[in-house]
């Protein structure tokens, strides 16, 4: 199987036989490295969203807290 380019996703099958290629170790250490360097970005990005998350929460219930009064 052809090498993809890194901005093109692969199919279930794709998947299977370039693991069944017989390059196992090789691939799946490559797998796992992209794997790990996409958390990495993930973490990065969400970092401020995930800490900003009770600040919204907070404000949305004083919000309703004081409209309701």
């Amino acid at each position: 199987m052809e090498d993809k380019n890194n901005n093109e996703e692969a199919n279930l099958d794709e998947w299977s036989q370039k693991f069944g290629a017989g390059n196992y170790e090789q691939s799946s250490a490559e797998l796992a490295a992209k794997f790990m360097f996409a958390m990495a970005f993930y973490h990065d990005r969400m970092k401020l969203h995930i800490m900003l998350h009770p600040l919204f929460y907070l404000a949305g219930f004083l919000t309703g807290y004081f409209l309701v009064q």
